[in-house]
């Protein structure tokens, strides 16, 4: 019993170390010379990756996800944890990178988004134990491509 519960301990704490989100920004200009279909200008775009993991307990009990919070202060989303809440879902990745884009008068272009689910039955937990937990992961990603103001 020990045993198992030192399993439970190590899960738990990897899941509040790892359930998170967060928000990675490329270095501006990087994508000044690069061609992006459908796209007349891209001088000045920006790279932006939003992603966020949970940790769950039969496949429905959320332990600890990601949590996107929005700061007026700073005007900008941060990526924090929150613990027995889902936070991770299409939705709120939607709508942490139109908020983003709407902050910085930009476009987007080149969406891509992915999705994962992990079971840990097979991990060294054990068969039992490892069948209880799952993870899942959700990533967003967009090329932010600033609105250019028409002269007159």
């Amino acid at each position: 019993m020990k045993r198992v519960m030192m399993k439970i301990g190590a899960a738990a704490l990897f899941a509040s170390a790892a359930g998170c989100a967060s928000i990675t920004y490329s270095t501006s200009g990087i994508m000044d010379k690069t061609t992006v279909e459908g796209v007349k200008n891209v001088e000045g775009a920006q790279l932006v990756m939003i992603d966020t993991s949970g940790y769950y307990m039969f496949w429905t009990i959320p332990l600890v996800s990601g949590d996107l919070r929005w700061n007026d202060e700073k005007k900008s989303i941060e990526g924090g944890t929150s613990f027995f809440k889902d936070q991770v879902g299409l939705g709120e990745l939607q709508s942490a990178l139109i908020k983003i884009a709407e902050t910085r008068n930009c476009d987007l272009a080149e969406v891509y988004y992915s999705d994962s689910d992990t079971t840990y039955a097979g991990v060294s937990y054990g068969g039992a134990i490892g069948a209880c937990f799952g993870s899942s992961q959700m990533c967003l990603s967009a090329l932010l491509v600033p609105r250019r103001t028409s002269a007159k």
